[in-house]
């Protein structure tokens, strides 16, 4: 068993609590600065690096077109032709719209309606998860 009456309390001089928060939220500052400074230039760097590949890129297709100035005109022609199929199947897709639009009644119209209704539930449900109707039947109510 020890003997409290042998040990003294010794109490800090005065300003000692203040004086080492005070140190300590230097120090904390002074980290936050590094770990800023060291972010920082990362996103820098990283920045520069993208910014390079990206020159990079930009020069090489540059290069190519110097070099083979028939690719320009190979890759006009092909630009062509697929505008010119895009727009004959763009004149397709509205032709079907237009017979469909003219030979479909109210009924018709309607199961449409509800089918669109019914795919964008399903939609709702494989993409929200099972969570979602369980918000969704709360949001009238009290829980």
């Amino acid at each position: 068993m020890r003997n409290e009456k042998l040990f003294t309390m010794v109490t800090p001089r005065a300003g000692f609590t203040s004086r080492v928060m005070a140190r300590i939220a230097e120090h904390e500052r002074a980290k936050a600065r590094r770990r800023a400074m060291i972010g920082s230039a990362l996103l820098i760097g990283f920045a520069l690096i993208v910014l390079a590949l990206i020159v990079l890129w930009l020069v090489s297709w540059i290069a190519v077109f110097v070099t083979t100035p028939q690719l320009i005109v190979s890759i006009l022609n092909a630009l062509g032709t697929i505008l010119f199929w895009g727009g004959i199947a763009m004149n397709g897709v509205t032709s079907a719209a237009e017979l469909i639009a003219k030979n479909i009644g109210i009924p018709q119209l309607f199961g449409l309606a509800m089918t669109v209704c019914a795919l964008t539930a399903v939609w709702f449900r494989v993409v929200a998860g099972p969570s979602f109707s369980s918000h969704a039947t709360n949001l009238g109510g009290s829980s």
